[in-house]
């Protein structure tokens, strides 16, 4: 019972290192080496845990990505508002998908994990919802600007609020991107 327990921690504290490191220096820029150093231990010791680097980014994105689908499958479902839409991405960034929305911007993730992951098909299938059926190029654009309204606003309500999201700062989020959508 102690080992597992000692495992599970060991565990957690190299995802946090790693996330850390990833964020600090980008993903492939970022060794196993580095990542057991900080750690305190072999890179063989750290094999005990992860097989690799890439398992251990997809232990980090796991949960956003779930909850990335979870929105998703919400969202397209007929007869979605885009007030739903907008919301529920909103809160997903501000809580599970944060680590996500984090590490959007590093090509080598972009390059390892997006792509294994299909991350721009399922943004898509968001635009789509909002853009509604046969869209025109002005509603595409409309749709695309409101989901990045919503997800840059938020991500700037978390970096002003120590990472917390207000419902105060929600609710300003929400409407700048429902105008957006126009």
């Amino acid at each position: 019972m102690l080992k597992e327990k000692d495992a599970a921690g060991t565990r957690t504290r190299i995802l946090d290192i790693s996330r850390d490191l990833f964020a600090a220096q980008g993903y492939g820029s970022t060794s196993i080496a580095q990542i057991a150093e900080r750690l305190g231990t072999s890179k063989a010791a750290l094999y005990y845990h992860f097989k690799s680097k890439e398992e251990i980014l997809d232990a980090l994105l796991n949960e956003p990505w779930e909850a990335m689908k979870g929105l998703r499958d919400t969202c397209t479902k007929p007869g979605a508002k885009a007030e739903e839409i907008l919301g529920g991405l909103i809160d997903c960034i501000a809580g599970p998908g944060s680590c996500l929305a984090s590490f959007e911007n590093d090509p080598s993730v972009l390059q390892e994990w997006a792509d294994r992951h299909n991350l721009k098909q399922e943004w898509e299938k968001l635009v789509s919802a909002l853009a509604g059926p046969r869209p025109s190029q002005a509603k595409i654009i409309a749709a695309r600007a409101s989901l990045a309204a919503a997800k840059q606003g938020t991500m700037t309500a978390l970096e002003l609020n120590d990472g917390k999201l207000t419902k105060s700062a929600r609710a300003e989020i929400l409407a700048a991107a429902l105008r957006t959508l126009g």
